[in-house]
């Protein structure tokens, strides 16, 4: 799907200070730990996610975040860096300074209560965001004449020497929104793209803050079944269980390069 036709729309429910507890849509299986291991080139941006799966009529707040794992991301020049856990969220392991560095090899060890998992990903180039800019539209459909809907449009310009992998993730107001978009280059490599936000409105004074993710497929095909479960029909078959680059566990490790811009909605 090309990147101008607008990136895909996905729902995902994430925890930490500001965001919401993930709930995987898995079939009823022991309880497993699942992981969230984002890496960036953002220096002290990356974290670890740890908690157990629940099953699908529990409810949210019965997710059990797991306190005191030891984990470890190394490069693939053999430096290892200790992630400590956040001392005001539980089950969220922090490191002030490591930042993923473009075409390398990072690996993920985790240790809790006798249970080990490992996970690897390779990061790619920097992607490039060209522009933000806002489209006033006024009086359009289901609207009256004199109302007045702020479209926010982007531009990236894609990697013509990779196969690219693309998330873009939005803050409004420094709330993180839960609508994530999803893109490969398939129908465009090297292109420049221009293309909408589609499903978030915004305000006028709204401060939009957005980070442009490089990924590799490992994690594009670990969103993309996410996406899928999440937009099933009640009458679909039963969903299947999203594909996971961790070892003994669920969920997903990525190292991402990341891209950044603000605006201020007029």
């Amino acid at each position: 799907m090309k990147i101008g036709v607008g990136f895909i729309v996905l729902v995902l429910f994430a925890f930490s200070s500001c965001e919401k507890v993930v709930q995987i849509p898995l079939n009823e299986a022991e309880p497993q730990i699942v992981v969230e291991g984002v890496a960036k080139s953002l220096v002290g941006e990356s974290y670890v996610l740890l908690s157990k799966t629940i099953g699908p009529y529990d409810p949210a707040d019965a997710i059990q975040e797991l306190s005191g794992a030891t984990v470890v991301v190394s490069d693939g020049a053999g430096s290892g860096f200790i992630f400590t856990e956040d001392p005001f969220i539980s089950g969220r392991y922090v490191h002030p300074t490591f930042s993923v560095m473009p075409n390398t090899n990072y690996n993920l060890e985790i240790s809790y209560e006798g249970q080990d998992l490992n996970a690897s990903s390779r990061s790619l180039t920097k992607p490039q965001i060209d522009s933000f800019f806002v489209y006033q539209n006024i009086g359009g459909p289901g609207q009256e004449p004199d109302d007045t809907s702020n479209v926010l449009i982007y531009t990236v310009s894609d990697n013509p020497d990779e196969k690219n992998y693309y998330r873009f993730v939005l803050w409004v107001n420094g709330v993180k929104e839960n609508t994530i978009f999803i893109e490969t280059d398939d129908l465009g490599n090297g292109e420049t793209y221009t293309s909408p936000f589609f499903g978030i409105s915004f305000d006028s004074a709204d401060t939009v803050y957005a980070e442009l993710w490089s990924m590799n497929k490992a994690n594009y095909d670990y969103f993309s079944a996410l996406f899928t479960n999440l937009n099933q029909s009640p009458f679909s078959a039963a969903p299947a269980d999203p594909p996971s680059n961790i070892e003994n566990g669920i969920g997903y490790f990525g190292a991402f390069m990341v891209d950044t811009v603000s605006i201020i909605i007029p």
